[in-house]
């Protein structure tokens, strides 16, 4: 076991990957605690599907904000003191909200932090990859992965919460253990990460410049990403895999409590089969294809999210044996399709730049993403099915573009970092 590739990478971490990947499950577990009630605990509360798709769609454009002005943040501020600041605002305080939340305008609020994630996001990543060899970055993104898998296994504890004090009580009591648990890593985080020496360059290079002239920037960095090949493809993939990444968190609960008539409880214990699917796959499979192109295992991904989410809304109300079967097959969908999705990003941004093209990357994928929070939630109001129909269709959409893209074609992971070295 301990020969195992991933098993090597996890032992040999050292500095800030070591720092971001053994923290991570104290905000995965939480984070894994709330999600699966999140919609159906805004509609205990009264609030309607169309506004729950409102919610959604202001969290997307204060992130796309955030996207725009979080590269130049990062970069003036320092990878490590971004991270701490805006962790703080988008997540500690979420959870201290939505604890306490009483209608529609509470959850906005709260969204209105949480929209400061995207910040945090480009500045983590930052500190997740800058120091770290390049040769170890799909396993690095594959432990990403499996740390949040691993905080999946908690959820029951969520689903015990609700089925012995009822919804709305479990999920405050829920969300104020999780704002006591993400804080912690916070600073436990910022006590053992150091600046990255790329932060420290760009710290220097940007010390006398205001964050106006670094955005003003962001134009010229913006027509070289929509220059190079790689990094439209980098583009579509992302948007794609956000915005059904969105509509699946946000309408899955409501779907299965509401039109396959699973009781709420159960909500805890789906993302467990998510988990020890992802999990055996990242471990038996994913060291066996880290060799091949990136495309083979990413078009065999889209393939299987769409057998899932196809699967989905023809499953019989009270089918729980398809519905794990769905379950299964986005587990192995994810499996193969997030870490190259990542790695993509990671290889394809110049280093120099890797703060300010994630941001305007993050900021483009969050304004392609806005209408779809409004319109899911539109959609599931006349049929609980249509939000989960369109995430087929955007699935079939990607599968053309990645199985068209010339980038990926010939894409080893491996080799193309032995050749930016």
């Amino acid at each position: 076991m301990l020969n195992h590739s991933l098993i090597k990478t996890l032992l040999s971490l050292r500095g800030n990957p070591r720092a971001c990947i053994y923290t991570e499950p104290m905000w995965g577990i939480p984070f894994y605690l709330f999600t699966p009630f999140a919609s159906v605990y805004m509609a205990a509360l009264m609030v309607t599907d169309r506004q729950i798709g409102i919610i959604a769609s202001v969290l997307v454009l204060l992130s796309a904000i955030s996207s725009l002005l979080g590269g130049a943040i990062t970069d003036k501020l320092g990878r490590k003191k971004t991270t701490f600041i805006f962790d703080a605002l988008a997540w500690s305080i979420l959870c201290l909200i939505w604890a306490f939340s009483q209608n529609f305008w509470w959850f906005l609020a709260g969204a209105a932090f949480n929209g400061l994630r995207e910040v945090t996001a480009n500045s983590w990543n930052c500190l997740l990859i800058e120091d770290a060899p390049r040769c170890a970055l799909v396993d690095i993104y594959s432990w990403v992965q499996i740390s949040q898998v691993l905080a999946v296994f908690f959820a029951p504890l969520a689903g015990l919460l609700v089925d012995g004090l009822g919804l709305i009580a479990a999920v405050r009591i829920i969300y104020l253990i999780s704002f006591v648990s993400i804080t912690l890593k916070f600073l436990i985080l910022n006590k053992y990460c150091t600046e990255t020496q790329v932060g420290k360059q760009r710290m220097k290079e940007t010390k006398g410049m205001s964050f106006s002239a670094l955005i003003s920037g962001y134009g010229a960095i913006a027509q070289s990403l929509f220059s190079s090949p790689q990094m439209v493809i980098t583009l579509a993939i992302s948007a794609f895999v956000v915005i059904t990444a969105m509509i699946s968190q946000i309408f899955f609960g409501l779907y299965a409590t509401r039109t396959l008539l699973m009781p709420e409880h159960l909500l805890a214990y789906f993302p467990i089969i998510r988990a020890a699917t992802m999990l055996s796959f990242l471990f038996l499979i994913q060291p066996k294809i880290a060799k091949y192109s990136l495309k083979g295992p990413m078009v065999f991904g889209v393939c299987l999210f769409i057998a899932a989410y196809t699967l989905l809304i023809l499953i019989p109300a009270g089918n729980l044996p398809l519905l794990v079967l769905c379950l299964f097959f986005e587990a192995c969908a994810q499996g193969l399709v997030l870490p190259r999705r990542d790695s993509i990003q990671a290889l394809f941004i110049h280093p120099g730049e890797r703060a300010r093209l994630n941001s305007v990357l993050a900021m483009i994928v969050m304004l392609i993403t806005i209408p779809f929070g409004y319109l899911s939630g539109w959609l599931s109001g006349i049929d609980g099915r249509l939000p989960f129909v369109m995430i087929i269709v955007i699935f079939v959409v990607q599968f053309v573009v990645v199985l068209c893209s010339r980038s990926l074609s010939t894409a080893n992971v491996r080799a193309m970092e032995a050749a930016q070295v």
